[in-house]
């Protein structure tokens, strides 16, 4: 009878056990997605101002003229000079910089 009693108080304790980690388990991820509310808040702010952004034409300026077409009118004296100080490369090698850099944040979503 004793031990009856006995195991009944533990199988009592063990449910009580495992509802208290549960309710803990419960109580961290509430804990974690009210700490994460405010990135995803700021997360759909931020995609609403890109997709306005997005909707903004370009101006006719930015499509008509490209770097070529702005090197190739320059005079030759001054289009030897840009050559011979080899300002496209320069241009090139900043390109290629800030492509890395936004691909780089983009592949990270903006953590690195």
């Amino acid at each position: 009878m004793v031990a009856t009693i006995a195991s009944w108080f533990a199988s009592l304790f063990a449910w009580i056990g495992r509802f208290f980690e549960w309710f803990v388990g419960m109580f961290k991820d509430l804990m974690e997605f009210f700490a994460d509310l405010p990135v995803l808040i700021f997360k759909g702010i931020m995609e609403g101002v890109i997709y306005l952004l997005g909707l903004i034409p370009a101006p006719d300026f930015l499509t008509q003229h490209t770097m070529g077409s702005l090197f190739s009118a320059l005079p030759n004296a001054v289009l030897y000079f840009v050559t011979f100080i080899g300002l496209p490369e320069a241009i090139a090698v900043f390109g290629a910089g800030v492509l890395f850099r936004l691909t780089r944040k983009a592949m990270t979503l903006g953590q690195w």
